[in-house]
């Protein structure tokens, strides 16, 4: 009786790591689909039906793993996740220890996590007048970046960097604001400044505001 024990808790050890892979396997497959469908087909254009098809995945599953479209959608734009596929930028600015430097890749991981991904931050543009629950995932993309932000104010001011004459609230206002896909969409893409031009000019304007 113990040796049948013993086998089904190896069984079950043997198992678990392999349905979580699969389970993480569905989860890319799924993002990766919505990205491409909601790109293509914009947000109300795209059904979970196409979605579940895309990833090869039921729709039964998918919809225990997100739940809505909706949720879909925030995970597509999720801050931590745009900013994860540029990984060589993202471990130089985890290993910075200078503030100035980090400052400046911060404004290079931001240029790069744009021009990557205007699409996806256009489909929020005027969100509610498109979908009202449209909005709410704007604000939930927003209130996830700015959490971001807070993390890098707080280490400035950790090292005796940050202006005196700023709290961490309203230096991290101030940060969120710069790095805003708003203001990346008014002077890249409407006023034509070059990508170079964009990051050197954020970059200083970040240090002028932010640093001692």
């Amino acid at each position: 009786m113990e040796e049948d024990g013993t086998r089904n808790r190896t069984r079950r050890a043997y198992h678990s790591p392999m349905r979580q892979r699969q389970a993480e396997e569905h989860r890319r497959r799924i993002l990766a689909a919505a990205h491409e469908l909601f790109t293509q087909r914009g947000y109300a254009g795209t059904t979970l039906e196409a979605i579940a098809e895309a990833a090869g995945v039921s729709p039964k599953t998918l919809v225990a793993k997100f739940g809505t479209k909706r949720s879909i959608l925030t995970e597509v734009l999720d801050p931590a996740g745009l900013v994860g596929r540029h990984t060589p930028v993202l471990e130089q600015l985890r290993a910075a220890t200078d503030p100035r430097t980090r400052l400046r890749l911060v404004a290079h991981l931001t240029c790069d996590v744009y021009s990557a991904a205007v699409p996806e931050f256009n489909l929020l543009r005027g969100s509610g007048s498109v979908a009202p629950e449209l909005a709410e995932v704007s604000v939930a993309v927003e209130r996830r970046r700015r959490q971001q932000q807070a993390r890098l104010i707080e280490f400035l001011w950790q090292q005796g960097a940050l202006r005196a004459d700023h709290s961490e609230a309203q230096a991290t206002d101030e940060l969120w604001a710069l790095t805003s896909f708003d203001l990346y969409r008014l002077l890249v893409l409407e006023s034509g400044w070059k990508i170079e031009q964009y990051e050197m000019w954020l970059s200083e304007v970040l240090a002028q505001r932010l640093l001692v």
